[in-house]
């Protein structure tokens, strides 16, 4: 037989019968598997403490971060007042951030504390007590509830109460021990004028501080903010002090 010539027969082969039922199957070559990860332990500071931190750090240093910086002396900062020239310590200031940061260092220990205590049977009892204690929910009237809190770790003593109105309502009263008189009270009203603006008024008793407080969101981290207050200059029994604010602020 006469050998085939290429190209006489239809198609790139000679013989397509065994193409027409052929199966091709494209070898794919996978990535190197990642290591597992572990699972991610405890964490330190969720969300609610984070919460709270950043409203105690408030009550301390400032309502806005514009009054916080205005509160933060710098080495030439100085007051005029009645001609005398008074510089603002650092040494009181820096006093102000370590004991805040005792106060976080207690409330961590306190929270996790908690957590482990109400979860172990032998030392649950204890944890009811304490939660017994430190929290009471009064229903004063139809619509109205009175939520008292005692902070050891603060220590301090917390007021809010739950209205119909959605206002803000609460005051807090910063002990200097345990067992002490309140060295100061904190009086807040605020309320969410609309999804952008809130507003909210304070009152101290140891600066006799008299505050109002406008704040608008203008993106999800950037916020505008006006204040005025009235009051001693902190760290001052003598010295009053009118503060006209505008800030603007940005957060994560």
């Amino acid at each position: 037989m006469a050998a085939p010539v290429f190209g006489s027969h239809p198609g790139y082969l000679f013989n397509v019968l065994e193409e027409k039922n052929k199966r091709d199957i494209e070898m794919v070559m996978l990535d190197k598997p990642k290591p597992e990860r572990k699972p991610p332990g405890p964490v330190i500071v969720n969300e609610k403490l984070s919460r709270e931190f950043q409203e105690q750090y408030r009550y301390r240093f400032g309502q806005t971060q514009a009054e916080q910086v205005i509160n933060n002396p710098s080495r030439d900062a100085v007051f005029i007042y009645s001609n005398t020239q008074r510089s603002i310590t650092f040494e009181e200031y820096r006093k102000y951030q370590n004991q805040f940061a005792e106060y976080m260092i207690r409330r961590l220990t306190e929270y996790h504390f908690d957590n482990w205590a109400k979860n172990d049977p032998a030392i649950r009892p204890v944890y009811l007590m304490k939660d017994k204690i430190s929290n009471v929910n009064l229903q004063v009237k139809k619509g109205y509830k009175v939520k008292l809190k005692y902070n050891f770790a603060g220590p301090s003593f917390e007021v809010k109460v739950e209205n119909p109105y959605d206002l803000d309502v609460g005051a807090q009263a910063m002990m200097s021990g345990i067992i002490s008189k309140p060295r100061d009270i904190i009086f807040t009203l605020g309320y969410q004028l609309t999804d952008r603006v809130q507003a909210q008024t304070l009152y101290r008793t140891e600066q006799h501080l008299k505050q109002l407080v406008l704040s608008r969101r203008m993106t999800k981290r950037v916020w505008v903010s006006f204040t005025s207050s009235t009051g001693l200059v902190p760290g001052y029994t003598d010295i009053s002090q009118t503060l006209t604010l505008v800030g603007l602020s940005w957060s994560e």
